[in-house]
């Protein structure tokens, strides 16, 4: 029996990228209703309310990834990495644009997410040091347990997750198309200059304008889901051209 997509409340703000695989930007605009359209879901996602408990909920600070801590060096990053993971393949790329140096470990599962994984460090154009990590679950592998349904619900219990603590005022967003088949299940900034991005791409949704429903493309590749956490979510340690100069 098919269930009734899900819909989401939704509002937009900026959002910040380094790497070239994650979001860049979410211009502003008016709220909308978005739902995705997968038979699995009988979830929601919400923006948390504030005071909703009496207890108050634990502070996030965006730091790194489990062992990785920003301002690390790219041997320090190494080194965690193998504690983190174990033996793994390690690539180290430039990115051509931004200068960043990425080192990437390619890992065969990673929970809650099913299938493959990858996990991008990035390191700062002139400080040489950890600015951002990328946790990609890339939707390749076995078909069967790679649909849709099950890369979205395993983004419903991260949204859950980071939706549980406490969050910069006001800074929390939840459902946010950006993309014909991208949706930001959740996005957080923490009291000091990090931010938390948990984005699925590669899903079909519907979603209301103006009192009429819309419903996106078909997806013509497998869902991915992203998480990107990052430093310094206004200024990123990248190459640019300083004003003036042409």
């Amino acid at each position: 029996m098919r269930r009734a997509p899900l819909k989401l409340v939704l509002e937009r703000r900026n959002f910040c990228r380094v790497d070239g695989d994650v979001l860049r930007a979410v211009r502003q605009a008016r709220r909308r209703v978005i739902a995705v359209g997968l038979s699995i879901l009988s979830l929601a996602f919400a923006v948390p309310v504030i005071g909703a408990s009496a207890q108050s909920p634990q502070k996030y600070e965006v730091a790194g990834f489990r062992e990785a801590r920003f301002g690390m060096t790219e041997r320090d990053v190494r080194a965690v990495l193998a504690k983190d993971f174990g033996k793994v393949t390690i690539s180290r790329t430039v990115n051509p644009i931004e200068g960043t140096t990425v080192l990437t470990a390619q890992l065969a599962s990673l929970d809650p997410a099913p299938g493959p994984a990858q996990v991008a460090y990035i390191l700062g154009y002139s400080s040489k040091k950890l600015i951002q990590v990328n946790v990609i679950w890339t939707g390749e592998g076995d078909k069967e347990k790679l649909e849709p349904d099950a890369m979205v619900a395993a983004g419903t219990r991260l949204e859950r997750y980071f939706a549980g603590y406490a969050w910069n005022k006001d800074t929390t967003r939840s459902g946010v198309p950006v993309g014909p088949n991208t949706v930001v299940l959740f996005s957080g900034e923490d009291d000091k200059k990090g931010a938390v991005r948990l984005i699925v791409d590669g899903v079909k949704y519907q979603m209301q304008r103006q009192g009429k429903e819309m419903t996106s493309p078909n997806p013509t590749g497998p869902a991915k889901l992203i998480i990107n956490y990052i430093a310094d979510r206004d200024n990123p340690d990248i190459a640019k051209i300083e004003k003036g100069k042409f």
